[in-house]
């Protein structure tokens, strides 16, 4: 990954992904989540310092930062991350038909701290650890949304995180202000604090091919911050650690939190639930590839692309999985085709030159926007054939269920 603006060509990482297993049992869920939300976040625009301290800021603004831990069915190993909780919503029985009371925490994380996985546990400031339920995600902007609900009798030590206005008039984040960052780094020491200041609040850098203007700091970061909070000298949270540079100390960064609040407002108001099936939250208008490489399609993606063990009349790639119902297999794309080529906007990528990890490259490269069509050539049983995929609104995990009209 490069960082672009200093002309530097530097390797940037993503600060989770470290390997890790969590202990001790997780929580039972809800029978049902709520259809609609009416979740406040609280924004903030006033100035007064309500701490005397570093140490008492600290104490009430802590528990807001919670430790995430990811597997997946698909894939070997887990992973770790962090969590900020953003809001919260008491439900009672005269509003759910769940048994008992429950709130409701609404968690914002980075998309890939959860990306391809399909278990999710947090952990809170004392260990408590609960289950969590997926509401949305958002690739582009590196954000995603999670939901834990616990009953009025579980052990919990939570905070909701106050929200700083940061394009305010009145509270302008700016170069030189005093922050901490709050994380879990190395998937082992979750509420870790590390200081620094503001070093630049609009830098634009490139994480995995997608560029976002981000907060850069000089607090230290390390794998298993990603998620966690960025916060200002009164406890308010201004930005979503998300990378940081590899082998280069005090270069760090984190999604502005006015830009992770607009991405989590999209994903509150599309999720939705009908019956025991569910809707997960997405940004309008967002197109996908949603192709990885060499495993069987784990959650959140469509197509799965391998590498084929022997140079077969040149065909060096062929599909391991295509998930059901996903444009690929509408377009009859099936398991064991090869695929020789690819066409889109008036280009062909010849597929047989390459190996699967750099036509998967190519793919997730392609500026796509939904109803392009995109043509792949493949061979089956010897025959040659032209699959015509129409790309869709790209919805994280659930693809093809659409809003029902009211």
């Amino acid at each position: 990954f490069l960082l672009l603006i200093a002309c530097l060509l530097a390797s940037l990482s993503l600060t989770a992904c470290i390997i890790v297993q969590p202990n001790g049992d997780s929580t039972s869920n809800p029978s049902e989540v709520p259809e609609s939300y009416n979740v406040i976040v609280n924004v903030e625009t006033a100035t007064e310092n309500q701490y005397s301290s570093l140490v008492e800021m600290l104490e009430d603004v802590r528990p807001s930062v919670v430790e995430i831990y990811v597997a997946s069915s698909t894939a070997v190993g887990t992973g770790a991350g962090s969590g900020v909780v953003v809001s919260s919503l008491e439900v009672g029985t005269e509003t759910t038909s769940t048994a008992d009371d429950y709130t409701y925490y609404y968690i914002m994380t980075c998309h890939h701290v959860i990306d391809g996985t399909d278990t999710i546990i947090v952990k809170d400031l004392s260990g408590n650890q609960f289950n969590a339920y997926l509401i949305g995600v958002d690739p582009q902007s590196d954000i995603a949304v999670l939901l834990i609900a616990l009953t009025k009798n579980q052990k919990r030590d939570l905070a909701v995180a106050r929200v700083r206005d940061i394009n305010s008039e009145t509270t302008p984040l700016k170069v030189g202000e005093d922050v901490v960052n709050i994380g879990n780094p190395l998937g082992t020491l979750g509420g870790t604090v590390t200081k620094g200041i503001v070093s630049t609040i609009d830098r634009t850098v490139s994480v995995e091919g997608n560029y976002m203007m981000l907060i850069q700091t000089d607090c230290a970061s390390n794998p298993g911050n990603s998620g966690g909070g960025l916060f200002d000298a009164q406890g308010r949270l201004v930005g979503i650690s998300n990378s940081g540079f590899s082998g280069r100390q005090g270069l760090n960064f984190a999604v502005p939190i006015d830009d992770a609040m607009s991405i989590y407002e999209s994903l509150m108001e599309t999720y939705f639930s009908v019956g025991n099936r569910y809707n997960f939250g997405y940004v309008e208008g967002r197109a996908r590839i949603n192709v990885e490489y060499n495993y069987s399609c784990s959650f959140g993606y469509e197509l799965a692309i391998a590498d084929y063990s022997t140079d077969v009349l040149n065909y060096y790639s062929y599909v391991m999985d295509v998930k059901k119902g996903s444009p690929y297999a509408t377009a009859g794309m099936r398991v064991g085709d090869y695929i020789t080529a690819v066409s889109y906007n008036g280009e062909t990528f010849k597929a047989s030159n390459y190996n699967a990890t750099t036509l998967v490259e190519y793919l997730n490269s392609l500026k796509i926007q939904i109803g392009d069509q995109i043509v792949f050539t493949v061979v089956r049983n010897g025959v040659s054939l032209n699959l015509t995929v129409t790309i869709k609104q790209f919805i994280y995990g659930d693809t093809y269920m659409t809003k029902p009209t009211v």
